[in-house]
């Protein structure tokens, strides 16, 4: 949803994350309003664009040796929004920019959410049945996909993501199936369809990848969310040893109230982001139109 970009964009304030600099609609009347236009810094290519130029021109941008200095800029950011209550929701390398000397900055907002606005849920993006935990999982997927160059869970449907995550990870074990079917008898149902799959051995999965690399793998792409490395475990891992500073890894100062009932009508959501315009433009009040 837009309102929630255009609010998380004015109200966050972190290094690793994507600012708005501009808003601006064509429309000079509310009752007219239709179209808004963020306009934001530049922050680099995306990620996926870079994998897809190594891939096309065979010339390494992300070594092995870059991977850990951008997760943990990665994680840095999470810290800091899971701390405000907001998930992210939609990390993926299309929505996290690289500059030249690989500083990291998080994109599109539009999928986050508060977290007590979030319903628990089981999904292919992420076999987790506590949905706080969905941007580690993610995590997960982005490093090792910055180490192979390709994706870890290629799978182009449901059923096939879900087969390449258990083939990897392994099927949910009796534990976890309990908290499922206490959650969802239905989902537990579905998870039994599937064929039983034990978990690999990472370090023959990944042969000649660096062993930390391995452990942290290992240790992040975790089905159950209670046994996953948390945030702050995550950034305590000796993979990131080089470029951990316990003391510039700032949190929010309070909750972020995004304010984002979802029983508001059109005409009322239309008239809240008209509104975030206006405050946003200040005593340049009047809309902007673009040239």
């Amino acid at each position: 949803m837009i309102y929630r970009e255009i609010k998380l964009l004015q109200i966050m304030r972190h290094d690793g994350v994507i600012r708005a600099i501009d808003l601006y609609t064509p429309n000079t009347v509310e009752h007219e309003f239709k179209d808004v236009y963020v306009v934001t810094e530049y922050a680099g290519d995306s990620i996926v664009k870079i994998l897809h130029d190594q891939k096309v021109t065979g010339r390494t941008h992300i070594t092995p040796e870059h991977v850990p200095f951008i997760i943990y800029q990665l994680l840095r950011v999470l810290k800091y929004i899971h701390s405000a209550n907001i998930i992210h929701r939609d990390l993926k390398p299309g929505n996290l920019a690289l500059t030249s000397d690989s500083d990291l900055t998080v994109l599109d907002f539009g999928m986050a959410r508060s977290l007590e606005r979030t319903e628990t849920s089981l999904t292919h993006e992420t076999p987790s049945i506590d949905i706080v935990l969905v941007d580690v999982w993610s995590v997960g997927c982005i490093t090792a996909e910055l180490m192979l160059g390709q994706p870890l869970f290629p799978g182009e449907d449901t059923n096939a993501q879900y087969e390449m995550i258990t083939s990897l990870c392994g099927s949910p074990d009796e534990e976890l199936m309990r908290k499922i079917e206490a959650t969802s008898p239905a989902t537990r149902r579905v998870v039994e369809s599937y064929p039983f799959h034990k978990r690999q051995n990472f370090t023959q999965r990944f042969p000649g990848c660096p062993p930390l690399f391995i452990d942290f793998l290992d240790k992040i792409l975790v089905l159950d969310p209670e046994k996953r490395l948390t945030v702050e475990g995550a950034l305590s891992h000796p993979y990131f040893a080089d470029y951990v500073d316990a003391t510039d890894e700032p949190t929010a100062p309070a909750s972020f109230d995004l304010n984002d009932n979802p029983s508001r009508s059109r005409d009322e959501w239309k008239g809240i982001i008209w509104q975030e315009i206006q405050n946003f433009l200040g005593d340049d009040a009047s809309p902007k139109i673009p040239s």
